[in-house]
């Protein structure tokens, strides 16, 4: 039997709205940062250095411009596996995490500058502006806000689990601290995002999401606040009311209308940036994806996939993502150790 002309009509534009058209894209110049695999990597806020942490080597610092590795950095030479990697947002002081051990490096000289021990395996890692303190979320399911010059814990935060009715509290998976200092972000398996006051340790606001909050973090200009759930949403928040400004949406589903709970609407943020004049957004994603908006209004600019590096291997995750210092450029690290450099504008 012939479908009616409207039907089909309709069936067409209901499948356009449930797929977000990507293609794959070539770069204008890609790299092999890691020998294999990586399991975290991490770009400087100067967009000047890429910090790669590889499954079977030291974890190497890269210089992005003439793609040349200025150290390599390794706490146990019996382990290495670095499996976690951050900045300070001066971009001076570097951290590597070794299962639950922290090492800070001057990136002047590449020397280490301290070394933190912890009872348990770190989680998550964010580093203050100059690197003076640290939030650390551990798996004994805190997060410690710790003070690196005198060498002591100063807050230590917990998510309870009555968001998802559990008796204990829950993992926390994703952790950032502001652009002032004053504030801390944390996610996790309670499915939601809270906001603290460091100075008093006080939890202000407390965003529900859909499913285990797995990326968190801070707009540079400050008032807003951007938080992602795995197999969910990725939301822009106002830190001072508390209210949703918008949800990244990548399928042609109109803004005005509630997004149907369906699997199609659904994806991870695994990573972001925003552009040096905070006007562009750009996330990464575990579906092989990168992803440009507009900050104002949440509008999708571009979408594209980067390629496999063995085609007949499954999906590459984006593990960080970086505008270049003109905003030109977007560079990307994927956890197949290949680092790429798109062109935005």
């Amino acid at each position: 039997m012939i479908m009616p002309a409207m039907r089909l009509l309709k069936l067409v534009l209901i499948m356009l709205f449930l797929v977000g058209c990507t293609t794959e894209r070539d770069s204008l110049e890609q790299w092999e940062h890691s020998n294999l695999s990586s399991y975290a990597a991490a770009f400087s806020a100067n967009g000047k250095y890429a910090l790669v942490g590889d499954t079977d080597a030291p974890a190497r610092l890269w210089d992005l411009e003439n793609n040349k590795v200025l150290y390599s950095w390794q706490n146990n030479t019996d382990v290495g596996t670095t499996t976690l990697v951050a900045f300070s947002a001066d971009s001076k002081v570097a951290a590597t995490v070794e299962q639950d051990v922290i090492v800070l490096w001057n990136m002047a000289d590449g020397e280490p500058m301290m070394r933190f021990s912890f009872p348990v395996k770190i989680k998550a890692i964010a580093l203050s502006r100059r690197g003076a303190y640290f939030l650390v979320a551990l798996y004994d399911r805190t997060a410690v806000y710790f003070d690196v010059i005198n060498n002591r814990v100063l807050k230590t935060l917990k998510h309870d689990g009555k968001p998802v009715n559990a008796p204990i509290d829950q993992l926390i998976n994703a952790v950032a601290l502001s652009p002032s200092g004053k504030y801390a972000l944390t996610g996790g398996d309670d499915q939601t995002a809270r906001l603290w006051k460091l100075e008093t340790g006080e939890q202000i606001r407390s965003w529900k999401h859909e499913n285990s909050v797995n990326i968190v973090g801070f707009y540079p200009k400050g008032g807003y606040v951007i938080t992602g759930a795995g197999n969910g949403q990725t939301h822009f928040w106002n830190m001072k009311s508390g209210k949703e400004k918008y949800i990244l949406r990548d399928s042609l589903w109109p803004k005005d209308k509630a997004l149907p709970n369906f699997p199609s609407f659904k994806s991870t943020t695994s990573a972001f940036d925003f552009s040096p004049d905070n006007k562009y957004l750009v996330t990464g994603h575990p579906s092989q994806k990168i992803c440009v908006w507009k900050t104002a209004t949440g509008d999708k600019v571009d979408c594209w996939q980067v390629a496999r590096r063995q085609a007949l291997r499954p999906g590459v995750v984006l593990q960080a993502v970086s505008f270049s210092p003109d905003g030109k450029y977007i560079y990307s690290e994927a956890g197949n150790g290949i680092g790429q450099k798109w062109r935005f504008k």
